[in-house]
């Protein structure tokens, strides 16, 4: 069999594939010595086997196309080999591999209509690459432009490209709190749900795909659809991929909730998060152990629920500062190397500045201070580390709303900001808590900036914000050598939980000048 037929097999096989496609193009493999041949055969074994549930095999297929399309002079092929690279290399968490496709893909659809078929597949998985970076805008633009591609070249099965499209305006729509962008996905989502039911290839397509978008959007907009209809569609589950019926489950048992009925929802989650897990989707896995806590909570479980609790925040923790935050960095400095449009050395840039900072506050982002740390572990000076918490503030969102509550955090962190020194930047260490590191510093003017935040806060006056809001805060301040910045921001941690348990609105310093790395 050739390539040409065998790409066609691996295509046609959709959302449900088909082992006996895998064997034959190895045996084609096996066959030729043709560069180009081999280039289009390693493709097509890619997307046979990208339903399995394990990226790792379409990952390797997808690397050892690339030199031999490049060879044979495939360069759209082979642009689209590197995106779909780069997509498997990140859900295998091999990421320093997965810049370095995800870069070579864009740098090589400079050279390549959009209208041709495999720059459209290249946009589509670099869509999925940026989504998994959680830019949303980058991933959507690049989505909706495979999507229109796909629809002006006759012939072409475009349900999978229509069902990404879909989800990733949808899960764009769960996160984002503009509310103008959120219609705007929102209508794109839309837009290919109903493509899918009308045009869609089967009932996967027609039914589970199409039905699953409408819940998603019915989901976003705080709605529910009857829990039948997507039930219903559960029969299809034997013929569809497992992530996506990971991803279906995940629907069903978010709409469940909203109905109520958090016993059916919890079933259907147990069956979700494996699923989830294996496909490396950390926004429906997110959102997965999230529904699995309230419902949990819900039913009486608070053991199981604080459990999923902590999963919740270690998962997020691991995946903005470890996973994104590193590869956001890498992408710009490649960028700057490599890249040869300022489109995308600005995108680059930004997504950097972006993760760098906290979207709420404008202060440095929990990122930036990992990076930081790592810095100073490398200085000879010393200083004071000052952990600041706002005391109470549950009582603000409780009582004003999450709205309010963001507003406060973000004047909070203007006020600490400005009684800092040129230099010494202020970074939101998690919810209310602030860190500040000021070099330089001993005990005597480390605790006189404690004591100048802690007046600050107290004097403002937060009911321009809303009537009724007082705050105060507590600082913990420990001093010591910069190379052990680690250990003072856990001196400073104790030293601030002194300050709460007498009584709050007060600063507490570490008695001792920290020299040495405190033990784990």
């Amino acid at each position: 069999e050739t390539s040409d037929e065998l790409l066609a097999a691996a295509r046609h096989a959709g959302f449900a594939p088909d082992p006996s496609v895998a064997r034959r193009i190895d045996a084609a493999l096996a066959a030729t010595d043709d560069r180009a041949e081999l280039g289009r055969l390693h493709v097509a074994k890619a997307i046979a086997l990208q339903g399995c549930g394990d990226a790792s095999a379409s990952a390797a297929a997808s690397c050892l196309a690339v030199p031999h399309l490049l060879a044979g002079g495939l360069v759209a092929t082979a642009a689209f080999s590197s995106a779909m690279a780069a997509v498997f290399l990140d859900q295998v968490d091999d990421l320093a591999r997965a810049i370095e496709y995800a870069v070579d893909a864009m740098v090589m659809l400079n050279d390549v209509e959009l209208d041709c078929i495999e720059a459209v597949r290249a946009s589509l998985a670099l869509s999925g690459f940026f989504m998994r970076l959680s830019s949303f805008d980058t991933a959507v633009e690049s989505g909706r432009r495979a999507f229109l591609g796909a629809q002006r070249i006759v012939g072409v099965p475009i349900d999978s490209v229509a069902y990404s499209f879909g989800y990733m305006c949808a899960e764009a729509a769960h996160v984002t709190n503009d509310h103008v962008r959120k219609q705007t996905y929102l209508a794109d989502a839309i837009g290919a749900e109903r493509w899918l039911r009308h045009h869609g290839a089967g009932d996967v397509s027609k039914r589970m795909l199409a039905g699953g978008l409408n819940g998603e959007i019915a989901i976003a907009r705080g709605h529910t659809v009857p829990q039948s209809d997507l039930d219903a569609a559960a029969t299809l589950y034997d013929d569809a991929a497992p992530d996506l019926v990971a991803w279906h489950l995940l629907v069903r048992a978010t709409n469940a909730r909203r109905h109520g009925n958090d016993r059916l929802a919890l079933e259907l989650l147990e069956s979700a998060v494996p699923g989830l897990e294996a496909s490396a989707d950390n926004h429906c896995l997110v959102r997965a152990i999230d529904e699995r806590a309230k419902a949990h909570a819900a039913l009486g479980n608070l053991e199981n629920a604080y459990a999923d609790a902590q999963h919740l925040a270690g998962l997020v923790r691991a995946w903005q500062i470890d996973q994104v935050g590193w590869l956001a960095g890498q992408v710009t400095r490649r960028a700057e190397l490599e890249r040869t449009t300022t489109v995308l050395r600005d995108e680059a840039e930004q997504l950097t500045a972006d993760l760098d900072h906290d979207v709420t506050t404008g202060c440095r982002s929990r990122r930036w201070l990992e990076s930081h740390l790592l810095e100073l572990e490398q200085s000879a000076g010393s200083g004071a580390v000052l952990m600041i918490d706002i005391d109470r503030f549950k009582v603000v969102n409780d009582t004003y709303g999450h709205s309010i509550g963001d507003e406060v955090l973000a004047r909070f962190g203007t006020l600490v900001a400005a009684a800092v020194d040129e230099g010494h930047e202020v970074a939101r260490f998690g919810g209310e808590e602030f860190l500040v590191i000021a070099a330089g510093y001993d005990s005597t003017t480390g605790e006189a900036l404690a004591e100048q935040i802690r007046l600050d806060i107290a004097a403002h006056d937060w009911e321009s914000i809303a009537p009724g809001i007082e705050l105060t805060t507590s600082v913990g301040l420990a001093c010591g050598r910069l190379a052990n910045a680690r250990g003072l921001l856990v001196s400073a941690d104790e030293a601030l939980l002194e300050a709460k348990r007498l009584g709050r609105n007060r600063t507490v310093a570490s008695p001792a000048f920290i020299d040495e790395p405190v033990p784990a």
